[in-house]
């Protein structure tokens, strides 16, 4: 047998190594110290990917969503304005809120999440203004749609902002990946060593089951 290489890995790939070492040696007496090194840069560092992962999911997903009711919206007024309406007063109001949201920008969900968050806003407040009881659904059934997204998104980019706020006095996965790295090669050291000092079968199956599960990661 040889000492194990542990190459360099993905953050993901890093700590399904930790996991599974610390699981396959679980069981052999002569490691707990470096088992109980690994251990605990492990939790360090699953709390340092929660930092870098306290992340937009649901910023993003809903960020899609509002796009989508948008880019609905923008459509739908497109047929209504190739239509041949025959009452004028839909066609003039029609005109009205083309015009309104042409001013905002057709390109709305091309912007940055704040700056779509505030053209949005501008928008509704805008077409809040024009009466457009004689429109048919069609128009109108958008835009409590979009204003209830825009609201929840901004609702989850506060509730990012605040668990951004409590992440950071943590230390990021990032700089805690080599803390656990050389935690596992302690743990690989110590277990090689005593494949040739004490040589039981546990220590020599855990310490094969270690290197197929390093090699695969290779």
């Amino acid at each position: 047998m040889e000492l194990i290489n542990l190459p360099r890995l993905r953050h993901k790939e890093l700590q399904s190594v930790a996991e599974n070492a610390l699981r396959i040696g679980a069981s052999i007496i002569e490691v707990q110290p470096a088992l109980t090194k690994v251990n605990t840069q492990l939790e360090a560092f699953k709390q340092g990917m929660l930092k870098e992962q306290a992340s937009a999911a649901d910023k993003s997903e809903l960020d899609k969503q509002r796009d989508r009711l948008l880019s609905g919206f923008m459509q739908n007024l497109k047929a209504e304005k190739f239509f041949p309406h025959q009452d004028q007063d839909v066609v003039e109001v029609l005109d009205q809120v083309d015009q309104v949201t042409r001013k905002h920008g057709p390109r709305m969900t091309k912007l940055s999440y704040s700056e779509e968050t505030s053209a949005i806003d501008n928008l509704l407040s805008e077409l809040g203004k024009i009466d457009t009881e004689v429109l048919n659904t069609s128009i109108t059934r958008w835009i409590p749609l979009i204003q209830s997204t825009n609201n929840d998104f901004k609702a989850a980019n506060s509730s990012f902002i605040s668990d951004r706020a409590k992440a950071t006095n943590r230390d990021s996965a990032s700089d805690l990946a080599p803390l656990l790295h050389e935690s596992i090669e302690g743990l690989l050291t110590l277990l090689f060593a005593h494949t040739k000092i004490t040589a039981t079968e546990p220590i020599l199956k855990a310490y094969r089951e270690l290197e197929i599960l390093i090699k695969s990661h290779s």
